[in-house]
């Protein structure tokens, strides 16, 4: 055999061992891709190094919005109805954390699901991570702390699309707290504009962020320098307030299904169960918790579902119903 042959021959099996390289390594990348946090829109942009249209995530049914009701020393911290795109479940369940003023978990606090005509109901205790959760059948439920005065979540998991296999998140805290629902639950106000006047270091869902801390950053970071006012972007009541570990101080707004959180604060100047007017001054700006820097981080929540500060108009036509 010549060598022209030989050289032929080489050339052929290396183009071959590389066309399938490059076919194992999209298959690799089709099946890889799907499963990551920060979404396939962000992964192909990325990979691609071209925009690909990102479509808002489905929001929860307006139909099974949870209701908080009652007074007491046990506070609901957040209530959202899971959509059964995001819990993936074949059977309707509440689930959720108990933890004491400061954010710590609490073990052993007794939590009680009841239903329309029993008046018995079931009973759980919180584990060392402060996490309870009932499974369900279809039906009517009202989930609260079973020790001492607590508030209650009204839901259901008999809605008719996925009838049974809705689940809800419900957190309690230990406080003080109360409910107005002719206020919060009938007239909400959406949040408008930012606790600060600042440059954003790190945006919703940013890829950067991922990459540099391994997580899905939920809201925008915002740096301004040490002792800036934060001021609340909605009216409504303080829910969260105090430090709470990597947030650092923390204080979280709900009105309705709307909440807002800003962290890293140096100072917090309002309590949990306090009237906050739009445009008040929750505290001061900071550098605690798990924090690279003086910043403030701002969240807003729909029904407990984060979404992007900078691209409300997206959730406010879906949102309309819970206005």
């Amino acid at each position: 055999m010549s060598l022209k042959s030989l050289i032929g021959i080489s050339g052929c099996a290396v183009l071959g061992t590389l066309l399938i390289f490059a076919i194992l390594l999209v298959v690799l990348l089709g099946m890889v891709i799907p499963q990551l946090p920060f979404g396939q829109a962000q992964a192909w942009e990325w990979m691609l190094g071209t925009p690909q249209p990102v479509s808002a995530p489905p929001l929860p049914s307006s139909e099974g919005k949870p209701v908080i009701s009652g007074n007491g020393q046990w506070c609901v911290t957040r209530a959202y109805q899971e959509t059964p795109q995001e819990s993936h479940l074949n059977a309707g369940r509440v689930q959720g954390y108990v933890r004491d003023a400061k954010g710590r978990p609490l073990a052993g606090v007794a939590v009680h699901v009841s239903w329309d005509g029993d008046e018995g109901g079931i009973t759980q205790t919180t584990d060392a991570n402060g996490y309870y959760v009932f499974i369900l059948s279809p039906g009517e439920y009202h989930v609260q702390v079973a020790q001492g005065q607590s508030q209650s979540v009204f839901f259901r998991t008999n809605l008719k699309e996925w009838y049974g296999h809705y689940t809800y998140d419900v957190d309690f805290a230990s406080g003080n707290c109360f409910s107005s629902t002719g206020i919060y639950n009938n007239n909400p106000n959406a949040p408008q504009g930012f606790p600060v006047s600042g440059r954003i270091t790190a945006t919703f869902h940013d890829w950067s962020y991922y990459l540099r801390f391994g997580r899905t950053h939920e809201g925008l970071d915002l740096a301004v320098p040490e002792g800036t006012s934060v001021m609340a972007t909605m009216s409504g009541r303080v829910v969260q307030a105090g430090n709470y570990g990597s947030w650092g101080n923390m204080v979280m707004m709900q009105n309705g299904p709307w909440e807002i959180i800003v962290a890293h604060l140096s100072r917090v100047d309002v309590s949990l169960g306090q009237t906050i007017t739009n445009g008040s001054r929750l505290g001061l700006s900071g550098n605690t918790g798990f924090s690279t820097g003086p910043h403030v981080h701002y969240e807003i929540r729909y029904n407990g579902m984060p979404i992007d500060p900078q691209n409300m108009d997206a959730y406010l036509s879906d949102a309309a119903v819970g206005r």
